[in-house]
């Protein structure tokens, strides 16, 4: 028993549909064998149907299945087969008339006549024939009456309108006891089959009516319910189009729609004005869109996500298909679906579909409902089986919707438990969120009453040193000083900031109105921000009438509000205008806040007045908590007004609100609160300056923490001062990081934005780049990434900071190619050592490199030297003047290898030029014919570069290059102006070098391998211009190594 039960667990996926088969075959038999039979006891023989002392009407309609009379080639009605006598066949019906011998021909085209005669007792009541499909036009006669048709019969093709629709055809007529049935027929459209498709149905006219009645109304019916569901999904596939499943569901639905509308009544025909041709047309590209769907809906729930290449072939396939039918005639259509091309294109998905079906019972899922996908699974499968390829129904006079209603009510379950699933889960995660969302605003809130009280202290003691010692502090120490009081209060604003919505979240504002001068408040607010236009060309205007009354509202939530929307508009605008204007309106000031900066897209407004949303308008700076503008609009409407906001990218934006008008008696208090203001306003300027920064000094004394981080003696130059470039876009954080390295003997300069900061690195050469990591236009990270596709970390050292101390923000600085990352707020003193530590790492290799190259040169091997000599003594004996030139050249060549001057970090280009002259002609001179040297100086060029970067490349094609050449060699030196700057060039017919060998002087240089000269002089161009060396070499050819020197004014 137990056994029994794992098996059943196991498998009750597939029970469950093996049960549900059963039950949809039940229900089968029960609509075709009880509810709506077919009379199928008799068959016609010999186009005679003998009904005589029968009782045949009991089991429903008749199908006049048999052997027919058939006339081939004519058509002739009930009078013509009277009066004379025409030769007859016998043809099965329903069935293909191209297989009668006397067609003719190799397609089923033509025309003819069937003919049967019914026997029976004398009628009582009127009867009628219900002809379902005849190819492809046909008319009906009973007894000598034409009695209905479908499509205009004529042996002309040029005359003759295919139609093929279902039509009933009535008769009576008292006490007849023979009914003639002459069915004439006209083909030329359907190659391959002909005749009369589908049983022809008999019975008595009201049993004929209702069976049609109600196939017509359960297709309706099952039409209406695929067509709404289909709009559904269309709706909800709009609303979210995402959700790929539901265009799929909704394809599937209106192509089951428009099968079931064109299929066995085509009452899609009779609703719409649609010729044969589009009738049989759209059927088959419904069925098409249809297999096509619910294969892809089922593979998705099946979990088969790849796209196979065989799947690809069959969608390409089914593509071309749908094509052809569009395009191709109707005659060729009917051929390929009589052929059998159609067939295969609908059983290739029925095939998948089977295994996505197979996998879904016998495979594992997380998916709670899939039973009802199974449902309608099986439901499908059972609808396929009982009709073919196109869908006609065989086994009952009645259409059978069942299958498919229970289908789509299964998958429409499905769904709506998804549906409900999925808003219970919202339900339960909105309210966790809620509750996450209370809980972070109270942590927010206690975190800044904790911060408060410290901050405080920092604010009060900062401030009482400053106006003790206001008199004996130097300057760089009184700055210092309102840095740490600037410092605090930006941080005490967004303290004020998190506690002022966490208030106005509780209801616990209270507003105290009272009239306001707005000609004493925003002046004063204006000027507090006025520290961020500098360095940028932006005009600050003041629009107020002075004629404006007072108005009522409360002072210090009306500061928060000018300052946080001047703060935005200073913020945004990089040039241009920031206006502040105000006129009076029907009773109320309406106060105005106009700039010329970037504005905002729809995206940005739809999210400007949400808590911890920053603009996305790629301008945020990671400063700031995203609460101004939320604030702002909560204080406004606190008043009892609006905040409008008018925006457009490009062309700046416009916030405005109004306040009412503080009556006449007030005016009096609103003066008094104006002089006081004004006289707090100054000594609160007295007192310390309001700016705005991110950097501090650790708890000590003032004099401990600015104390200088010098370097030591062997790193400074008086020659070569250490230069420092530093990039930010708030110009207060600028100055504050300049007033910072002011303390040092450093060369500072200051860029608001990456792109100024990369022409800057391209004019000259730096020590140190440091850099705001958000930043407009060019974050830091994309700034670094630029300098390190020209200089290494080791070139140039780059040191970032930003606000954010997340791992990966560190993790993205560093991989970009930082050197090292600080987060704000920063330490002064710990800054100070980082940039020292930098500077050394970046000066010593600088050192180490011009060091290595004058100590090179300065090494004249001992075996030159003494071959030198023994030339000079041998010339002696022969030539005594050009014993003294050569003489002349040695001592130049050892006067200007031992020269001071090649430490330098440049030197004159004729200064390299003669070391070069001097080598080559004691060369010459030791080789004779065995080296040939041409130079191609151009005149004229005045420029100054490192030490020692020609003749190491001379002497390394002399020596390594032509020498090694027992007939020696040409060296062909090049120096002149190009495009881009002064090109050098030195070129030898010498023994060349492999790729692997210059591979490894250009990008792994090895101390201890003799071309460190070559690899030398490569990383000092690359430090120095950010190019080094080209290398072209042919082995047994020669060897080409040049590089450029920009042009110096």
């Amino acid at each position: 028993m137990d056994t029994l039960i794992s098996i059943f667990r196991k498998y009750k996926s597939l029970w469950l549909c093996v049960l549900l088969f059963g039950l949809l075959f039940g229900l089968r038999w029960l609509w075709s064998g009880l509810l709506f039979p077919m009379n199928q006891t008799v068959q016609v023989a010999d186009g005679v149907l003998d009904l005589r002392g029968l009782d045949w009407d009991k089991d429903g309609p008749l199908t006049l299945n048999g052997e027919w009379d058939w006339y081939p080639g004519r058509l002739l009605s009930h009078e013509e087969l009277k009066s004379e006598v025409v030769p007859r066949q016998t043809l099965s019906v329903p069935g293909n008339w191209e297989t009668s011998p006397s067609q003719g021909g190799n397609n089923a085209y033509g025309y003819g006549t069937y003919r049967l005669r019914i026997l029976t007792d004398p009628l009582k009541r009127p009867v009628a024939f219900s002809i379902g499909s005849v190819k492809s036009a046909s008319e009906a006669e009973i007894n000598g009456k034409l009695a209905g048709g479908s499509g205009t019969v004529t042996a002309d093709p040029e005359r003759y309108e295919p139609l093929n629709q279902s039509y009933t055809a009535d008769y009576y007529e008292a006490d007849v006891t023979e009914i003639e049935l002459v069915l004439r027929v006209a083909n030329y459209d359907s190659p391959m089959s002909g005749g009369i498709a589908r049983p022809v149905l008999f019975g008595f006219q009201s049993e004929i009516a209702s069976t049609r009645s109600h196939s017509i109304d359960f297709q309706l019916i099952t039409v209406l319910i695929m067509l709404l569901h289909g709009l559904y999904a269309g709706i909800v596939y709009a609303l979210k189009p995402q959700s790929r499943p539901l265009l799929i569901s909704g394809l599937v639905y209106i192509a089951v729609g428009l099968v079931v509308a064109s299929g066995h009544d085509k009452l899609l025909a009779t609703w719409m004005p649609l010729s044969y041709t589009w009738s049989i047309k759209i059927r088959i590209l419904a069925v098409m869109l249809q297999n096509h769907s619910v294969l892809l809906m089922y593979r998705q729930f099946a979990g088969i996500r790849r796209i196979s290449a065989g799947f690809k072939t069959y969608t390409f396939m089914l593509l071309g298909l749908s094509l052809g039918t569009l395009f191709l005639p109707i005659s060729t259509v009917n051929r390929m679906l009589d052929s059998g091309v159609y067939f295969l294109s609908f059983l290739i998905p029925l095939v998948w579909f089977a295994a996505a079906v197979g996998k879904l019972v016998f495979g594992k899922t997380e998916d709670k409902d899939i039973h009802f996908i199974l449902i309608s699974a099986v439901c499908i499968i059972s609808n396929l089986i009982w009709v073919n390829e196109i869908g006609f129904v065989k086994s009952s006079s009645v259409y059978y919707p069942t299958d498919l209603i229970i289908a789509v009510t299964s998958f429409s379950v499905y769904w709506f438990k998804k549906y409900i699933r999925n808003s219970n889960e919202v339900e339960r995660l909105y309210e966790q969120l809620k509750v996450a969302d209370r809980m972070k605003d109270q942590f927010l809130a206690n975190t800044s009453h904790e911060l408060r009280t410290p901050l405080h202290g920092i604010m009060n003691l900062s401030n009482s040193v400053y106006t003790r010692e206001l008199d004996k502090l130097e300057e760089d120490s009184r700055q210092a000083l309102e840095l740490v009081g600037t410092v605090s209060r930006r941080m005490s604003r967004l303290l004020d900031d998190l506690l002022d919505l966490a208030q106005l979240r509780e209801h616990r504002i209270i507003l105290h109105p009272e009239p306001l001068n707005l000609h004493a408040i925003v002046p004063g607010v204006a000027g507090m921000l006025k520290y961020m236009t500098e360095n940028k060309p932006v005009r600050f205007r003041l629009a107020l009438d002075s004629s404006l009354p007072p108005v009522w509202a409360d002072e210090k939530r009306f500061v928060q509000i000018l300052y946080n929307l001047l703060h935005n508009a200073f913020k945004f605008t990089e040039e241009g205008e920031i206006a502040i204007s105000a006129e009076l309106l029907n009773g109320q000031v309406e106060i105005r806040i106009t700039d010329t900066g970037v504005g905002m897209d729809e995206e940005t407004l739809s999210s400007l007045f949400v808590p911890y949303v920053q603009g996305t308008n790629s301008r945020s700076d990671g400063r700031g908590l995203g609460l101004g503008m939320t604030i702002c609009k909560q204080f406004v409407e606190l008043h009892g007004s609006e905040l409008i906001v008018q925006s457009e990218p490009g062309r700046g934006s416009t916030f405005r609100f109004r306040l009412p008008v503080a009556d006449a008696a007030a005016e009096i208090a609103a003066d008094t609160a104006a002089r006081h203001e004004a006289v707090a306003s100054e000594a609160a300027t007295a007192v310390m300056p309001i700016v705005s920064a991110e950097y501090r000094l650790q708890d000590g004394t003032a004099d401990e923490q600015t104390a200088r981080v010098a370097l030591p003696d062997w790193l400074q130059s008086p020659d070569s001062p250490i230069r420092i470039l530093i990039v930010d876009d708030d110009p207060v954080n600028l100055n504050v990081l300049a007033g910072i390295l002011s303390t040092e003997q450093y060369s500072v300069t200051k860029s608001m934005s990456g792109h100024k900061a990369l022409e800057l690195l391209a004019e000259e050469d730096w020590d140190l780049l440091i850099a705001d990591v958000m930043m407009p236009g060019m974050s830091g990270y994309e700034l670094t990434e630029k300098i390190r596709e020209r200089r290494s970390a080791s070139e140039l050292p780059v040191l970032l900071l930003t606000a954010r101390s997340q791992l990966a923000d560190m993790y993205t600085g560093f991989l970009v190619g930082a050197n090292d990352y600080v987060t704000k707020p920063a330490d002064a003193t710990e800054l100070k050592y980082r940039i020292r530590s930098l500077i050394g790492l970046k000066r010593s290799l600088s050192e180490r490199l011009r060091m290595e190259a004058a100590y090179l040169q300065a090494q004249i091997k001992p075996h030159f030297l003494y071959n030198t000599i023994n030339s000079l003594i041998s010339l002696g004996n022969m030539d005594t003047e050009k014993m003294r030139e050569f003489g002349d050249a040695l001592t130049s060549f050892l006067r200007l290898s031992y020269d001071y001057s090649n430490t330098n970090a440049k030197v004159a280009l004729e200064h390299e030029l003669e070391l070069v002259r001097a080598y080559l002609y004691i060369e010459q001179e030791r080789f004779g014919d065995r080296l040939a040297v041409i130079q191609e100086i151009e005149p004229g060029i005045r420029l100054s570069l490192p030490p020692l970067l020609i003749q190491p490349l001379v002497e390394n094609a002399v020596r390594h290059g032509i020498l090694k050449r027992t007939s020696g060699g040409v060296l062909r030196l090049r120096v002149g102006r190009t495009a881009s700057g002064v090109s050098v060039e030195v070129q030898d017919d010498g023994i060349g070098m492999p790729s692997e060998l210059i591979e490894r002087l250009l990008n792994r240089p090895d101390p201890s391998f003799s071309g460190i000269g070559i690899a030398n002089t490569n990383r000092r161009l690359i430090q120095t211009y950010g190019k080094g060396l080209s290398i072209r070499s042919v082995p047994g050819e020669g060897t080409v190594v040049s590089f450029t020197l920009p042009q110096q004014p």
